[in-house]
């Protein structure tokens, strides 16, 4: 082979790795782990003093309180975060297949937001990344 066809060569390799690392690809989307929790069940429905028909209930609801302690676990544990602070899940969010709803969390003294994906009538849901 002649110098210039290993020149040629070279220069091409070359020039494919740079290119090869300043991909214009997209970073992957963060991951989202799934968590299983179990819902509570709201009251069941009561009837009226008057001898009404029973009031309707929202149905099942996801516990708050443990719903919190379970994206702060995901976020430590999963995600591996440091310093995450206080997780507020709103209250009576119910247990409905495809519903989303969005958790606020403190990450290192910021201010994230967390989406929640229920994922089955059962109390699954997904933990999507902080944003």
């Amino acid at each position: 082979m002649s110098r210039r066809a290993v020149a040629t060569v070279v220069m091409c390799c070359a020039a494919f790795a740079g290119l090869a690392a300043c991909s214009d690809a997209p970073a992957p989307a963060p991951a989202t782990k799934t968590v299983t929790a179990t819902p509570t069940t709201s009251a069941s429905s009561s009837s009226s003093a008057s001898g009404g028909s029973p009031s309707s209930a929202p149905g099942r609801v996801f516990d708050p309180r443990t719903m919190q302690a379970d994206v702060r676990k995901i976020l430590t544990e999963t995600y591996q975060l440091g310093e995450v602070g206080d997780v507020l899940c709103p209250a009576n969010q119910t247990v409905k297949d495809g519903s989303t709803f969005s958790c606020t969390v403190q990450v290192g003294g910021e201010g994230k937001t967390v989406t929640i994906t229920v994922t089955g009538e059962d109390g699954r849901y997904e933990v999507g990344a902080p944003a």
